[in-house]
């Protein structure tokens, strides 16, 4: 048996991720800058140095599922990976993708706020909506006749690293200083956040005021070279399981 050495293993790691991306986009993965997170790299070293590929393939289920993104499609994008690579890998791939998908809703989060953005995280979010639809079921009215999300969408294609952080970090900042009257600032997935805040007249001008900010501040940054957001206000259902469907639709 013939050894390559890390460089060439790199090589080929690199290779088949860009296969494997290219895939994934063909077989019609939903928003394709969300397809990538570090466990893809680790997944792919692995397969290239012909190790074993449990735990970045666990890793990989458990960042799908902190995504929001469902296990059928996790697992039909773990087929796109298996087309290409020698189908001993297949078994295995797919098992611990599903266990660490699984892992990831059964431990409770450790913290409620992003350490980075410090916005809260969606799990907290969800535990709040849970507790407005209770709030306004008790009064005869439904979840959304006081209440929207103010929703912030970076596009993060192609960026790897701090290029992939800093973003949401300011977007953070803006959020703060945009809606700084309690409202509920929340994390949904590496390029989205919303804000929980209260219906009003001026809330599509807070929205575009919120667009600007994150502009200017990314615009500020030279070593950013990123689109402009997009901001939106979105209306939330009238009951609270579809709510939660619409997060999930959010984060991707």
């Amino acid at each position: 048996m013939v050894s390559i050495g890390k460089a060439a293993r790199t090589a080929l790691a690199g290779e088949l991720g860009g296969r494997w991306r290219t895939a994934a986009a063909t077989a019609g993965w939903a928003f394709p800058d969300d397809w990538y997170v570090p466990a893809v790299d680790a997944v792919c070293e692995a397969i290239s140095a012909a190790g074993d590929v449990w735990a970045p393939a666990q890793r990989l289920g458990r960042a799908r599922a902190a995504g929001g993104i469902l296990l059928a499609e996790s697992l039909a994008d773990i087929d796109q990976l298996a087309a290409l690579v020698h189908r001993r890998y297949v078994a295995p791939l797919r098992r611990a993708v599903s266990l660490g998908w699984a892992e990831a809703f059964a431990t409770p989060p450790v913290t409620v706020t992003d350490p980075l953005t410090g916005l809260v995280t969606a799990d907290y979010l969800r535990v709040r909506l849970g507790e407005v639809y209770r709030g306004a079921a008790a009064e005869g009215l439904s979840g959304n006749d006081s209440l929207a999300l103010v929703v912030v969408r970076l596009d993060l294609a192609g960026t790897r690293g701090w290029h992939r952080t800093l973003p949401m970090m300011l977007v953070g900042d803006s959020m703060r200083m945009v809606f700084d009257g309690g409202q509920t600032l929340a994390l949904l997935g590496e390029s989205v956040a919303v804000t929980l805040t209260g219906r009003n007249p001026m809330l599509g001008r807070q929205a575009s005021l919120l667009g600007s900010a994150v502009e200017a501040r990314l615009q500020a940054d030279t070593q950013l070279s990123l689109p402009s957001p997009r901001v939106w206000v979105e209306a939330l259902p009238p009951d609270h399981a579809a709510a939660l469907d619409l997060l999930i639709e959010l984060a991707r």
